[in-house]
Formats: C-alpha cells, sequence, structure tokens
C-alpha cells in the first residue's frame, strides 16, 4: 500500500466523542441528518449504529438516509455496548461505528481507539446528558 494512502486512511481512524443533550428536537435534526450523510460516504462498508433506543426509519429517510448501508445493531441485556463497539470497530466491515456506551475509562478510549485502527474506521461515541 501506497505510504501516503496509508497515512491519510489512518488519519481517519479514531474515536469522536459528541455529548448533545436528550432534548428530542436536537436529536432529530442535528444527529439524524449526521447519520444520513455518513450512510453515504462509502459503498462498501457499512455504517453501523449500536442500540439506538427508538429510531424513527422514516425520519432517517426524510434526511435522505440510505437505509441500505446503514447496520442497526441492538442488544440484549446481557450484552455490553463496549464490547459490542470494539466489535464492530475492529472487524472491518464498518467505516463509522457510532454508539453510546456512556461514561469510558482512558484505557477503554485506548482500546476502542486500537479497534478503530485495526479495522480502518471512525467511532463516533454519543454521550448524553
Amino acid at each position: 500500500m501506497n505510504t501516503a494512502i496509508a497515512k491519510q486512511q489512518s488519519a481517519q481512524n479514531g474515536i469522536t466523542e459528541l455529548v448533545i443533550t436528550n432534548n428530542q428536537d436536537q436529536y432529530q435534526h442535528w444527529l439524524l441528518p449526521m447519520i444520513a450523510h455518513l450512510s453515504h460516504l462509502e459503498a462498501d462498508r457499512w455504517l453501523t449504529w449500536i442500540n439506538p433506543n427508538s429510531i424513527d426509519k422514516q425520519a432517517l429517510i426524510s434526511y435522505g438516509a440510505d437505509l441500505g448501508r446503514i447496520r442497526l445493531v441492538h442488544l440484549n441485556p446481557q450484552q455490553t455496548e463496549l464490547w459490542a463497539v470494539w466489535e464492530a470497530m475492529s472487524a472491518g466491515n464498518s467505516h463509522t461505528v457510532v454508539a453510546s456506551p456512556g461514561l469510558t475509562s482512558a484505557k477503554q478510549l485506548a482500546q476502542l481507539e486500537q479497534a478503530a485502527d485495526k479495522g480502518g474506521c471512525q467511532g463516533l461515541m454519543l454521550r448524553f446528558r
């Protein structure tokens, strides 16, 4: 692989934390357009959204989302979200993984960074206040 391409891809990998209010209007009018945009980034890999509480698919469609490129993962109570995020990011079949794992330690963030690098993906961690 070309070194310049490898560096560019590496620069795009990693974790971004986003803190937003639990306000439904903000969620609807700010987060959903971003998800819609992300659904068009790559044709050969998923936008994976882990454990979205109650997603309105019609609202996503109204913002232009390509539902065929979004993988929604709902966890059962026995599964931990952090583990699912790590697995989704390290697998390499998602360009972006969106999740709300809550507060994470520095060690957990470092592990997620490693998973993102391994899978060549971006992690978008949402925290609600």
